[in-house]
């Protein structure tokens, strides 16, 4: 029985060591994903999801320059809060992976979302380590489905633990510019912005949520906070934006992710 019980508490010692250390890389990579002192190195992993040969086809004609738009968004925001940096997100694409991500749970409470965080974050990281590309500070897994409004995309989800972003897509050119829109709030997520929408009923939240909030009128709105997803057209109505062209980083934001005090 002392056997047992000593080496019983040589393991709890051991495991607790081991969350310990995982709780402090995790601190430690997120602190340094938004010091803003270089490039915050951002992979995506283009996915398509099911078999349909047009998506198949859409998603392996993706490459860097198929996110220009993303790259230009972020590096004109950041100027606006004073960001030394011309260049302060730096896409990279990879072809590492060729399995759909775990899927998130639908309906299994705090445990079953608390497990499936634990596994997408192992199963990234076997990712990173078998990609011949160098190791990210985040990883966007972009998954593409059918264009054919057959189905809905499911919801997309940026984890600050362990900087993971799984995004929804459609496959098509003329859904680009939106689907630009869910890439950047879920990689925005990753770096600690927090939604700024009413989960009861999809609209901004006032004023934080609106991208003119010292608009006078107020609406409509002209542009959308990117952590709202849609632009105020009016005090009980919202729309979503085409592109990121119709958002903004709004100063909550730029204080949540580190480019403004």
């Amino acid at each position: 029985m002392a056997g047992r019980t000593f080496f019983g508490t040589v393991r709890l010692a051991i495991l607790l060591a081991l969350l310990l250390f995982v709780a402090a890389g995790a601190w430690l990579d997120s602190r340094r994903s938004t010091d803003w002192d270089g490039p915050l190195r951002v992979t995506i992993y283009p996915l398509a999801v099911g078999a349909d040969a047009a998506t198949a086809r859409y998603v392996a004609g993706l490459d860097k320059d198929s996110f220009g738009d993303v790259t230009a968004f972020l590096a004109g925001e950041a100027a606006r809060y004073g960001v030394a940096l011309d260049e302060p997100v730096r896409l990279r694409v990879s072809r590492a992976v060729r399995e759909l991500p775990p899927a998130a749970p639908e309906a299994s409470g705090a445990l079953g979302v608390a497990l499936w965080s634990l596994r997408m974050r192992y199963w990234a990281w076997r990712v990173a380590a078998d990609d011949p590309l160098p190791p990210p500070d985040v990883q966007v897994f972009a998954l593409y489905h059918p264009a054919d409004g057959a189905h809905p995309a499911p919801d997309s989800t940026g984890l600050r633990k362990g900087l993971i972003a799984v995004t929804h897509l459609y496959a098509s050119a003329d859904a680009a510019g939106s689907n630009d829109v869910v890439l950047v709030h879920e990689l925005l997520h990753t770096l600690g912005a927090a939604d700024k929408y009413d989960p009861a009923t999809g609209r901004p939240v006032e004023p934080g949520g609106l991208g003119e909030p010292a608009r006078e009128p107020r609406y409509p709105q002209d542009v959308g906070e990117i952590m709202a997803g849609r632009i105020a057209v009016s005090a009980h109505e919202a729309v979503i934006p085409d592109s990121l062209e119709e958002t903004t980083i709004g100063p909550a934001t730029a204080r949540e992710i580190g480019w403004s005090k």
